[in-house]
């Protein structure tokens, strides 16, 4: 936690605005300076956000600190820090504990990076933005009475929206690794993902250190790469919010619970669908049942119809899941997961939709099956007892 902030604090030290003895950056430094710390942010915006209201509140003279912005106030800063130093307590003991007990605290993490995120976003980037190209002008063509002409535009107008757009290109992807970790019943693999995230930021500040255009060219290809995986990283995100939700929240979901037709999400690719789609396990008329979903959440409604076969609920920790059995098959395959709200309506979903039945979890299984057992070498020891 100490190299990160430390990391963050060298980053942003100039991205404040605050007065310099140092001569201001070449072009070159500052852009890679720039696009650096808008992908280190990106990657953790309540550290960045946080160690920039610090480093700016520090700079400041005394009698100038009540007018700073209200992030840059020490309820603000010390409130990330405060947060921040939970989540890496979260992180070391969560360890040593079952995946399913640290989950309400992942859930919680998830919503905190979305409001950290929005923070940062608009109180950072601009910032940052300004101190790359704080005087270069941009002649923007216009149409004039006399003919065609141009007027001068700052570069900053134009950089802050393609600066928002990586940040959270980024962001996006450095998200869904807060969904991967409340889906994942493993802490080894939540504490894995977190090191892989910690390790990506430090890395960059140790590049930085050696050469900063290195580390702008590295964010380069990471930002792209960002951009490409965004629409799935969206479609992860909205399902890991109100899988979040519907969690932390549950009296919320089971309000608008719909057993007749379920909300679902995909889980893999489903007749071409990508994996993570939400929308909703709906039984026509003619018998057959479809998924149907909205392309981009607003757009046209489409129906896909589920394959023939045997299909289950099964119960599971969390939600349950549709397991389908395709004729020729000898597995089943999960096909559908269910919002949490529908935990304990399996036997409503299949009779609504006149499914094949429902299953317990496989881990529920072996947890009934030591159950009985426990249960039946307790009758047996008390029945030997009672005997003699």
């Amino acid at each position: 936690m100490t190299l990160l902030c430390a990391f963050m604090l060298t980053l942003t030290a100039r991205a404040v605005g605050e007065p310099s003895e140092k001569p201001e950056l070449v072009p070159g430094v500052a852009l890679s300076q720039g696009i650096t710390e808008i992908t280190g942010v990106a990657i953790s915006p309540l550290l960045g956000v946080s160690a920039v209201g610090a480093y700016k509140y520090w700079k400041a003279p005394t009698d100038h600190r009540p007018l700073l912005p209200w992030y840059c106030q020490p309820w603000a800063w010390g409130t990330g820090a405060v947060l921040l130093s939970l989540c890496f307590l979260k992180d070391s003991l969560g360890v040593t504990l079952p995946g399913i007990l640290k989950k309400p605290f992942d859930m919680v993490e998830l919503l905190e990076s979305k409001a950290s995120a929005l923070v940062a976003s608009a109180a950072f980037v601009p910032l940052v933005i300004r101190e790359m190209a704080p005087h270069e002008k941009v002649q923007v063509p216009t149409a004039m009475l006399n003919g065609l002409g141009s007027i001068d535009v700052s570069a900053w107008w134009l950089l802050v929206p393609v600066g928002i757009v990586a940040f959270l290109a980024v962001w996006l992807c450095s998200h869904a690794i807060n969904v991967l970790i409340i889906l994942s019943p493993f802490s080894s693999v939540d504490a894995l993902l977190k090191l892989m995230r910690t390790g990506t930021l430090i890395g960059l500040g140790l590049i930085y250190l050696v050469a900063p255009w290195l580390a702008a060219a590295l964010c380069g290809l990471i930002i792209l790469a960002a951009l490409w995986l965004a629409p799935a990283a969206m479609r992860l995100m909205i399902f890991g919010s109100r899988y979040a939700f519907d969690v932390l929240l549950p009296w919320r979901g089971r309000k608008h619970a719909t057993p007749e037709s379920p909300h679902v999400f995909t889980f893999g690719k489903l007749s071409g669908i990508p994996s993570r789609t939400g929308g909703r396990l709906v039984k026509l008329a003619d018998g057959s049942t479809v998924f149907r979903y909205r392309r981009g959440l607003v757009l046209d409604e489409r129906s896909v119809p589920i394959p023939d076969g045997a299909r289950h609920v099964e119960k599971g920790l969390l939600s349950p899941s549709l397991l389908l059995r395709e004729e020729g098959q000898s597995d089943s395959k999960k096909v559908l997961l269910f919002l949490p709200r529908y935990r304990g309506c399996e036997d409503h979903i299949v009779e609504a939709l006149e499914l094949n039945g429902v299953r317990d979890h496989a881990l529920s299984r072996g947890f009934k099956a030591a159950r009985e057992w426990l249960g039946e070498m307790m009758r047996r020891g008390k029945a030997s007892v009672t005997g003699v």
